[in-house]
């Protein structure tokens, strides 16, 4: 028997007055799915909140709030906007774009010809040292970019009012900011598979979606609380952000991404180029291929099992786990350079051949956290937190 669909909709274009503050409904719409159903997500320059759906139901759920909008803007920015969903037998689509990039908090002043970045007066002198942080410092930060506010938004900017000889500056006034708040919710069941394709667009996984996703961003941001479905597939090209609290399972392609944060890692693996990635604590089994990239390895799971890192060109920051564990580093022209200045070199060679540029077995008798493995070709060790003498013992 074929499940038929159902739907629940709202007039497409809406208004509330609520305290000074406009809501324009941009899509409300909702659709019964079941197993066999393909779900597709087309953005283009829009932000999503992606949640779990607990009554077997897609929700769509678009809206956008003004402040200090007239009318005329309203309309004028609602025509840059389509969201619409279409359906044919087992296959729901949803189209959602606009001319221009909407972000979860836009805002704009009258007079930007002064506007700039406020100077951070309490960061230091930039240094070359690397600290080791935890896994929850890492966290903390993932879900504080996750939950962006105005006041944090505004409190960066400022106005300039100095001179050549002083410089002086005004803070922004939420009082004079025009506001739009997009709030674009999607709620999906966990047994439908979703694939997404989006450019210059913000994805967020606002609860812990449990959903097949097969996921293709170009440009944009992408910040999640958990994946954790072993088939996940992502393919990230420029991409500012890459967040996430936590992934288990999965295959991870990440092509130019600047700000790569991942707070636990286990049973993944990582096909990376050109990018920068933070890794909190590395769990069980996992695999790193990587071209020309920068990654920070700060802790590891007291049972991580396997890690294998293959690699060219790439910079590896490096705290050693506390708990016993083995240690293998093979390749060819890299350099492991030591918390106490010394520094280790395997020099190249004219075929190229690979050899062991450093071992280092369990302690006998003790039972040992994993096996850590990285063969490496034209590329740098960083090792924070330990020395030749630790290395060798």
């Amino acid at each position: 028997m074929k499940l038929r669909y159902k739907f629940y909709s709202l007039m497409l274009i809406m208004s509330v007055w609520a305290y000074g503050q406009e809501t324009r409904v941009i899509l409300s719409e909702s659709i019964e799915v079941n197993k066999e159903k393909s779900v597709v997500f087309n953005l283009k320059n829009t932000t999503v909140g992606i949640e779990e759906s607990t009554d077997g139901k897609v929700h769509f759920m678009y809206r956008l709030d003004f402040e200090g909008y007239t009318d005329k803007q309203i309309k004028s920015a609602i025509k840059e906007i389509t969201a619409k969903v279409s359906y044919s037998g087992n296959h729901i689509s949803l189209t959602a774009n606009s001319s221009t990039a909407i972000n979860p908090i836009n805002f704009s002043v009258g007079d930007t010809k002064n506007l700039l970045l406020k100077p951070n007066q309490s960061v230091s002198k930039k240094t070359d040292s690397v600290v080791q942080i935890s896994k929850d410092s890492l966290l903390s930060v993932i879900r504080k970019n996750r939950k962006p506010s105005l006041e944090h938004i505004i409190e960066q900017f400022a106005f300039f009012k100095g001179n050549s000889r002083n410089n002086m500056y005004n803070q922004v006034s939420k009082k004079k900011v025009d506001i739009l708040k997009s709030k674009f919710i999607i709620k999906v069941p966990p047994f439908v598979k979703l694939n997404i394709n989006a450019e210059n667009s913000q994805i967020y996984l606002n609860s812990d979606v449990r959903n097949e996703l097969n996921v293709e961003l170009t440009t944009g941001v992408f910040r999640a609380k958990s994946l954790s479905n072993p088939y996940n597939r992502f393919k990230l090209k420029n991409v500012f952000a890459f967040e996430v609290e936590n992934i288990t399972g999965g295959n991870y392609t990440l092509n130019s991404v600047y700000s790569g944060k991942i707070g636990s890692l286990s049973n993944s693996k990582i096909t990376s180029e050109f990018s920068k990635v933070k890794i909190g604590e590395i769990a069980k089994n996992n695999t790193i291929t990587d071209f020309n990239s920068e990654y920070w390895f700060y802790n590891w799971g007291a049972s991580f099992n396997r890690f294998d890192l293959f690699s060219e060109y790439s910079k590896i920051h490096f705290f050693y786990p506390e708990k016993n564990h083995s240690f293998k580093v093979v390749g060819n022209n890299t350099k492991n350079l030591l918390s106490d200045g010394m520094e280790i070199n395997m020099q190249p060679t004219k075929k190229a051949q690979k050899f062991t540029m450093m071992t280092k077995e369990p302690h006998p008798g003790e039972p040992s956290s994993g096996k850590i493995s990285f063969d490496m070709v034209h590329g740098i060790i960083y090792s924070h937190n330990d020395s030749i003498k630790i290395i060798n013992k």
